[in-house]
């Protein structure tokens, strides 16, 4: 066994272990499918051990690959780390900062710091990347990104979360349909209409967080796919293929023919929340202020006094 091991297969075999898809991780990667593959049966045959088991059904990891995957993750991390370090340490040309955003909410709602971020750290390039959030939070494990504002009930493992919101859930339907003319709408007025609803795998934590409510309220939703982008579900609200329960803040997105309706009293306790989550082990110079203009601006918020 060859114990010189190139760190991009440790990325590659993440990737794989992760996606446990080699087309979705060769697309995660930027590279083609054929030498991920060849990269992940070097890397075996490097360990003298199968990492994974392929077959029909798709791509599962061996015991080995399973008792693998977190010392690759925490490895990779301390390589990312020694890396921002030494470029902090020269404190002469800076580096970047990766800051991430949930793609589910309007951005409005967002703590926006990143004009006071820049004047603070002028020699930095603050980069912004908008996402689902279960990938935000990959991003900030894989030390590829610095923090981020995810939905709350996302699976966060090994991140400090700090709760920036919670905003209510409002019914986007048709303009056209007989319900618009109600001024607040109930789950009951729901329980007929097609309603777009996310993927699972999307967000587990979430959906399983909103299938217990429904639960509670014995609410069985009849479901059609949702979108990825907020503008093509508004689109199709707006031709009556079905309804959407969103975060108040997307009402902002003005789009004709959709109305939007508050919920009844004892059915708005469903809500979505925005979360800061970051690495409490990330070294970045720029982490720490970061926390505190978003801390700042979530107090002023609340109080409605700027700090001095």
């Amino acid at each position: 066994m060859n114990d010189s091991i190139d760190l991009r297969q440790l990325r590659y075999f993440l990737a794989v272990g992760e996606e446990l898809n080699f087309g979705r991780a060769a697309v995660r990667l930027h590279i083609s499918q054929p030498p991920l593959s060849r990269q992940i049966q070097q890397l075996e045959e490097q360990l003298g051990v199968a990492l994974f088991l392929r077959g029909k059904s798709g791509v599962t990891l061996t015991e080995a690959g399973l008792a693998f995957l977190p010392e690759v993750r925490l490895s990779l991390r301390q390589v990312d780390k020694a890396i921002t370090v030494a470029r902090a340490a020269t404190g002469t040309e800076g580096g970047q900062f990766v800051l991430g955003y949930t793609t589910v909410f309007d951005r409005s709602a967002i703590p926006d710091v990143v004009d006071s971020l820049q004047q603070r750290f002028p020699e930095w390039r603050i980069i912004s990347k908008g996402r689902h959030s279960t990938r935000l939070v990959r991003d900030i494990q894989n030390g590829n990104m610095d923090a981020a504002f995810i939905g709350l009930h996302t699976h966060t493992e090994g991140l400090t979360v700090e709760t920036v919101l919670e905003e209510p859930l409002v019914v986007a339907l048709p303009t056209a349909h007989p319900l618009a003319k109600k001024r607040r709408l109930g789950f009951d007025d729901l329980r007929n209409e097609a309603l777009f609803w996310f993927e699972r795998r999307l967000n587990p934590g979430f959906y399983d967080h909103c299938q217990a409510f429904f639960n509670r309220i014995d609410f069985k939703p009849n479901v059609v796919p949702e979108p990825p982008d907020h503008h093509i579900l508004l689109g199709l609200i707006a031709q009556g293929q079905g309804f959407g329960l969103l975060p108040a803040s997307l009402q902002k997105v003005k789009r004709q023919g959709v109305s939007f309706r508050a919920l009844k009293e004892g059915d708005n306790k469903l809500s979505m929340g925005i979360a800061l989550a970051y690495a409490q082990h990330n070294p970045s110079p720029v982490l720490r202020p970061f926390i505190e203009l978003v801390r700042a601006k979530i107090r002023t918020a609340a109080t409605g006094v700027s700090p001095t």
